[in-house]
This record gives C-alpha cells, sequence and structure tokens, in this order.
C-alpha cells in the first residue's frame, strides 16, 4: 500500500509541524506501507504520478491552502482514499465542518467534536500520541524534587492556573513565546524550544505541568474538547512525571491517575500534588516509568496509523 502524508499548509507556517513528521514516521513503522510525506506544493504532482492507495492531509483547514476540489478529483481518478486527520478540533471545527464533505474520512483528535459532525459523514476518533523511545536508563531527575516544568502557549486558562500555582510552589520552568515575567525562583524562557531539548527535560524535571488550551478560533457551538493533546503522550513516552491540571475525565481512558500521572482538578489540588511529589521522588520515579510502558504498548504513532489503516482497508 502507497501512503501519501501531507499537513495543509506551508511547514514553516505550521509551529507543530513535528506531529505531521511524527505521524508519518507512524506508518514507516508498519510493515507493509510504502510512505512518502511530501510538502503542500508537491501533493498534486505526488498523487498524479505515485498514484497512492491513502492520501492523508494532516492539520487544520483555517487557511484554505489545500485546493481540496482538485485533490478530491485527482484521488477519484487514481483511486486513493481521501483522509483528513484534523489535529485542530474543537478550535478550528467550523472550517472543517464546512470542507469535510470532500473527505471518504475524517480523523478528529477529539472525541466531542466527533458528534458535532454531519452525521452520514463518515467521522472517527483518532487522538495523538507519541514516537517510539528506549526506556530511559539511570536519568537523574533535577533538584529539588518539587521542582516543576511547563512548556506551552498562555492562554488565559493557563495563566489561571500557573499564577495560583507559582505563587506556592515558585521552582518552575515555563517555556514559551509571551509568558510574564515572574520573581525568581520560577525561569521563564520566552523562546520556542526545540522538541529535542524539551524531550529531555521531560526526562529530567521532576513534574511536568499538562494544561489544555481553551483558545477557539472557529467554533460556533462551543464545543468542550475533551480529549488530551500530543503532549500528554509525547511527555509520558519520554520518562516525565505528569501532573494532569484539569484535564477532563477523558484522559483516565489513557493513563491511569497516582499511578502512571499525578491528577488535580483545582490549582490547591496541584499545589498538593507538588508537596506530595517532593517528599516522594521515588514514588515520581515509579509513576514516569509506568506512563513510560503504557506509552510504549498503546499510545505510539504506529498505533494510531494501524488503527487508521483499518478503517479505509475494503
Amino acid at each position: 500500500m502507497r501512503v501519501l502524508i501531507s499537513g495543509t499548509c506551508r511547514p514553516e507556517l505550521n509551529s507543530n509541524y513535528g506531529l505531521i513528521e511524527a505521524i508519518a514516521q507512524g506508518f514507516e513503522q508498519l510493515d507493509g506501507p510504502d510512505v512518502q510525506l511530501v510538502q503542500l506544493g508537491q501533493l498534486i504532482p505526488a498523487i498524479e504520478h505515485w498514484r497512492p492507495h491513502l492520501t492523508l492531509l494532516v492539520g487544520g483547514l483555517a487557511l484554505e491552502t489545500v485546493p481540496l476540489a482538485i485533490v478530491h478529483h485527482l484521488c477519484q481518478r487514481v483511486a486513493s482514499a481521501l483522509v483528513f486527520w484534523s489535529l485542530e478540533d474543537p478550535y478550528e471545527i467550523d472550517h472543517a465542518r464546512q470542507q469535510g464533505h470532500w473527505f471518504d474520512l475524517i480523523c478528529t483528535t477529539d472525541f466531542a467534536s466527533r458528534c458535532f459532525y454531519p452525521g452520514h459523514w463518515r467521522v472517527e476518533h483518532l487522538p495523538l500520541a507519541a514516537p517510539p523511545q528506549p526506556e530511559p536508563q539511570g536519568q537523574q531527575r533535577l533538584t529539588p524534587p518539587g521542582r516543576w516544568l511547563f512548556c506551552g502557549v498562555p492562554f488565559p486558562n493557563r495563566l489561571t492556573w500557573i499564577r495560583a500555582i507559582q505563587a506556592a510552589r515558585p521552582a518552575g520552568l515555563l517555556l514559551g513565546p509571551g509568558w510574564p515575567s515572574f520573581a525568581a525562583p520560577t525561569q521563564v524562557g520566552s523562546q520556542r524550544v526545540g522538541l529535542a531539548v524539551l524531550r529531555q527535560l521531560y526526562g529530567v524535571m521532576p513534574i511536568t505541568l499538562y494544561l489544555g488550551r481553551v483558545h477557539n478560533l472557529a467554533n460556533g457551538a462551543g464545543v468542550m474538547a475533551s480529549t488530551p493533546g500530543p503532549r500528554l503522550f509525547e511527555a509520558a513516552g519520554f520518562g516525565g512525571c505528569q501532573l494532569v491540571c484539569g484535564a477532563g475525565l477523558e484522559t483516565q481512558l489513557f493513563y491511569e491517575p497516582q499511578t502512571e500521572l499525578l491528577w488535580a482538578d483545582t490549582p490547591e489540588q496541584a499545589i498538593d500534588q507538588l508537596l506530595w511529589a517532593e517528599a516522594h521522588p521515588k514514588a515520581v520515579n515509579s509513576i514516569a516509568r509506568n506512563a513510560w510502558r503504557r506509552t510504549q504498548a498503546e499510545h505510539l504513532y504506529r498505533h494510531r496509523a494501524q488503527t487508521l489503516l483499518s478503517w479505509i482497508k475494503p
């Protein structure tokens, strides 16, 4: 089977293009598929000349950079299934609903969003995941053992949590553009961090905070996101012990609280969990190892690729 994969915009416009590369690698790790990852400008000639069995577009549709009518016509001509894996539900779901009729299958990363697509479309829930990673060996976590890490954009819901946590437990490291200044010992890095550096930090920082985003760009129905994003899986897969902050019950379908991650429904509970982690560094390491094992067994991109292929086979 020939699988052609492309993002829905040029890589330089997509700060999360690494996710698309990881998805392509997941298909490559399966026995059988012949995989090509192409940039958007190469998509049409690749369909015409390579004649894939599956054409997979990954990302969002807000920029309207994909000539979907032409892509749909070419896929029909070469008998290729045309699939969209939406990474931006529910934040841009209105765009997907407007353009989704061109696709044979839509995969949404968000379970709640699936219910808001037209009933006669084929829509499946397909969460994001992590790349494979050997078990961390002999890593030493930084001190103090209650220190925490968060990397991401300071959406308002995240600011609320971070301000409360930082006021009580200031030994934190914030990474990403747009964060306000905080007094020492909180450290703020305002530049985007490379994936290689971030993955190292997951394994050495005592606690990684997981905070979802609330930032709708085109979500007229006001759909509330239910499925956790890729950082949950990636941090677990690279040896992080995560404290999940107010992320909803669906997270517990993927990891078990207090065994594979720490859990807090309120900022006060998050502060209590950080105090507990500081007093129990061996338990923190055990939780991180359990999360790594669960990720390698169930939540890699090759697992998601295998699921997607099972949906399009005749």
